[in-house]
């Protein structure tokens, strides 16, 4: 008997003892992701790429050749950034892509008749997917350098302004050209089958980000004048607004990998736009940064 007890006794001194090694290396790989999540994001007017660190609140300018920089998406699977730009001299824009980090680009060739924008990356990092207000969705592929034309079906008359996918890739948000609303589609191969649509009484819904397979957060208003934050259970229609004025945003927003924290473009005073903070969990919005004098900071885009 007493050997029995001191047998129970080892065993769940062991188990305690491995549960605890556990919790520490998960507490240590979680420390070490948020130690270094970063911020990419660029000003409207000056048109240059910055980095910030999210925990200090650093910014360093990056410079990769380019101007008019914007619609920023990054792939932690590739470790490596879309955006839009044109290349310094003048020019059309394009497709870019950058190995993170690093300054060299790599240029994706438009495909005939179309300059497909607001590049987004699937969640395995083989695809890009694109828009180009027309009724189709365009795919490129990373590995076969070609592009593919997929068509939006169930809706009439669609012109897609924004793309946004879940993390499984089998469904999407699709903000239609007068942007009241999204539609939800399923993803094929092939294209894509639009099966509802929600927030149709808004007057605008833009932003959609995806945090699982039955909620998204998005910036949206329901009458005209500064749109706000908004978290939205698909499953159950649950709406909750998640800011407030005086804070108003503009059309850029992006989510953490882990699903926790929204980095924004907004302004509590005189339209000076900058990037705030949103912890799901927390009592509300921080800013990151002053506002900057005769610019706007757009297009924040987490790199964790």
């Amino acid at each position: 008997m007493i050997l029995a007890a001191t047998a129970r006794i080892d065993v769940f001194r062991f188990v305690a003892s491995a549960l605890i090694a556990f919790a520490i290396a998960i507490s240590t790989c979680n420390a070490g992701t948020a130690g270094t999540a970063e911020i990419a994001f660029t000003t409207e007017f000056a048109g240059d790429l910055y980095v910030m660190d999210a925990r200090t609140l650093s910014v360093q300018r990056i410079s990769v050749g380019l101007t008019s920089i914007g619609d920023l998406a990054y792939s932690h699977r590739n470790r490596t950034l879309a955006l839009v730009g044109s290349q310094r001299g003048g020019g059309p824009q394009s497709i870019f892509l950058l190995t993170w980090p690093g300054a060299k680009l790599r240029r994706i060739p438009y495909p005939s008749g179309a300059a497909p924008y607001r590049p987004q990356f699937d969640p395995e990092g083989r695809y890009i997917y694109a828009v180009n207000y027309g009724p189709e969705i365009f795919r490129y592929s990373l590995q076969g350098g070609h592009w593919a034309r997929l068509p939006v079906d169930g809706v009439k008359d669609i012109h897609v302004q924004m793309l946004a996918l879940s993390p499984s890739g089998h469904l999407a948000v699709i903000s239609p050209a007068d942007f009241k609303g999204f539609l939800i589609a399923e993803v094929a191969p092939d294209h894509f089958r639009v099966t509802r649509t929600v927030l149709s009484d808004f007057d605008s819904c833009t932003s959609a980000q995806w945090i699982d397979e039955n909620h998204i957060v998005f910036l949206g208003r329901k009458t005209p004048g500064y749109q706000f934050v908004w978290l939205l259970d698909l499953e159950t229609g649950q709406l909750r607004q998640l800011t407030q004025p005086p804070i108003g945003t503009r059309d850029f927003l992006s989510l953490s990998r882990d699903g926790t924290t929204l980095v924004f473009t907004a302004t509590d005073t005189n339209f000076e736009w900058t990037l705030w903070r949103l912890n799901l969990n927390s009592q509300g919005p921080i800013r990151l940064l002053p506002p900057k004098p005769d610019d706007s900071y757009l297009f924040p885009t987490w790199i964790d």
